[in-house]
């Protein structure tokens, strides 16, 4: 399975199925969420990490992103700065980026959210950044508490953030398929009448 084969394939599972599906794919902090509601993002990683009150990184990011790519920024848990805003969201779209996650805070939402640019964020605050550091791309980070490797398979929508190794990124949509299948027929016990309990032989 290609690379744009996994990405399209992996993107029509809900993060819970993908969660289930095996022990390795993690979710980033709940503190990490959607701008907006119903925003969904999909593809390989494209890592960088800005130290306080930079954001060098980020442009050179967007720079060297291939279409596709989900820009992924570890900047510490940081709030008190706003490193991403309105320009680096359009000149996103313009390369072809589907979205940004990042453990600090953004600004300009009202133009990302003109935008419609997926972005999962720690919320909101205006104040500027320098490029007087250049930062760094293209290397294992770590955001919202999880290991993120260049080309790991980013998968986002209103449950929050999931990452997909790209190790065994291949393997996954088969694993998803079967649970999905595994919830349907409980489900279908459900409808019939029968409890969790019963079905999971749980002991009331």
């Amino acid at each position: 399975m290609t690379n744009n084969q996994t990405r399209h394939s992996l993107g029509e599972f809900s993060l819970g199925a993908l969660c289930n599906a095996h022990p390795d794919i993690h979710a980033l902090h709940s503190s990490i969420t959607s701008l907006f509601k119903g925003a969904r993002i999909c593809g390989p990683a494209k890592t960088a990490k800005i130290s306080k009150g930079q954001n060098a990184a980020i442009h050179r990011a967007v720079h060297t992103a291939a279409p596709g790519d989900v820009l992924v920024i570890s900047a510490g848990g940081d709030t008190s700065f706003g490193p991403f805003g309105d320009i680096l969201a359009t000149c996103c779209q313009k390369k072809g980026v589907q979205g940004l996650v990042i453990d600090s805070t953004v600004r300009d939402v009202a133009d990302i959210l003109t935008l419609e640019f997926p972005v999962f964020c720690l919320g909101a605050n205006p104040t500027a950044t320098n490029k007087t550091d250049p930062g760094s791309i293209d290397l294992e980070i770590n955001c919202g508490g999880i290991c993120v490797r260049p080309g790991d398979i980013i998968v986002g929508d209103d449950d929050g953030v999931v990452v997909v190794p790209r190790d065994i990124a291949g393997d996954i949509a088969a694993l998803a398929h079967a649970v999905i299948e595994k919830e349907k027929l409980i489900l279908s016990r459900v409808a019939d009448g029968q409890t969790t309990c019963e079905i999971f032989e749980i002991t009331p």
